[in-house]
């Protein structure tokens, strides 16, 4: 097994996948450090969202996403990865050790990897086709591998109680001084989305058995897996947390779908609308900001 160690040419261009992970209010809230024969990953609490986000969950979802990105762009240029995740007790904010290796990347892969550059978070109303079965199977099978519970809300399920809270958070999520001016640092001069939730969409609720900071972290790592699935089938998608802070929204999901899990975030998954226009990419911070020593790469 040849160990190894990419070139900064391969670092660069996994690591530009990797921030392409989607995150709570854009805020990407990561740092990585290159040392040594491992990457590694830190969450960057002066990027969290105190008033949306009290407890860091959306931030270590956001961090899981952007370390799957990061393998997928590391195994896309045939480096195979081996992760440890909170490897140091003393030291919280190192979330993944990552250790590399030579290997060549698998068909899926490399469909996930083309999927990175398309792929947006989409909030608009879906077209009223659904995405067949065949579909949702292949989105869930893939997700599961991480360990995380995927369950699709029906309308004979949970789905009711879930469409009540996003119809809930779209109208009232924005009250309060303290989170329109939060909103407003994090999001520029962009309007708040509104989204309209619709019969066509299909929730996927992604849940785990503990909920603490390492499921949090996996649960980011699948919600990576279902949306980068769903942009290289064509679907259009985003990821929702805000629902799960309705009140009994929570409860309601564990018991009604996810026999007892945590439900940690939410997937809206569907067709976008034939004439719906191309959704821009957002902006994103430069490596210089999210990376530090690129100069090892060179040892």
């Amino acid at each position: 097994m040849d160990h190894g160690y990419p070139d900064e040419r391969t670092m660069r261009t996994a690591i530009e996948l990797a921030v392409r992970a989607p995150s709570v209010r854009n805020s990407q809230p990561w740092r990585w450090r290159l040392g040594g024969r491992t990457v590694n990953l830190y969450a960057g609490r002066d990027r969290q969202v105190p008033h949306t986000d009290p407890r860091g969950t959306d931030l270590l979802l956001a961090c899981g996403a952007a370390l799957h990105h990061l393998r997928i762009g590391l195994a896309v240029q045939g480096w195979r990865t081996r992760v440890y995740r909170l490897p140091d007790p003393a030291e919280p904010e190192h979330l993944a050790a990552i250790e590399l290796y030579r290997g060549e990347p698998g068909a899926d892969e490399v469909a996930l990897a083309a999927a990175i550059p398309r792929r947006r978070s989409d909030r608009r109303r879906y077209d009223q086709r659904r995405p067949p079965e065949s579909h949702l199977s292949l989105m869930i099978d893939r997700a599961e591998t991480t360990g995380v519970l995927v369950r699709a809300a029906t309308d004979r399920g949970a789905r009711p109680q879930l469409v009540r809270a996003l119809a809930e958070c779209a109208h009232y999520q924005l009250l309060g001084p303290a989170v329109l001016l939060e909103l407003a640092a994090w999001r520029g001069h962009w309007p708040p989305s509104v989204p309209e939730y619709d019969h066509e969409s299909v929730l996927l609720v992604l849940g785990t058995h503990a909920d603490d900071r390492l499921a949090r972290l996996r649960a980011g790592e699948a919600l990576s897996e279902v949306l980068l699935s769903a942009t290289g089938l064509g679907l259009a998608s985003c990821a929702l947390t805000d629902p799960l802070g309705v009140i009994d929204v929570r409860p309601i999901l564990a018991k009604e779908l996810l026999d007892g899990a945590h439900p940690q975030v939410v997937c809206r998954l569907g067709w976008a609308r034939l004439n719906a226009e191309p959704l821009p990419a957002t902006t994103r911070r430069p490596l210089d900001e999210v990376v530090q020593n690129f100069a090892a790469v060179a040892v």
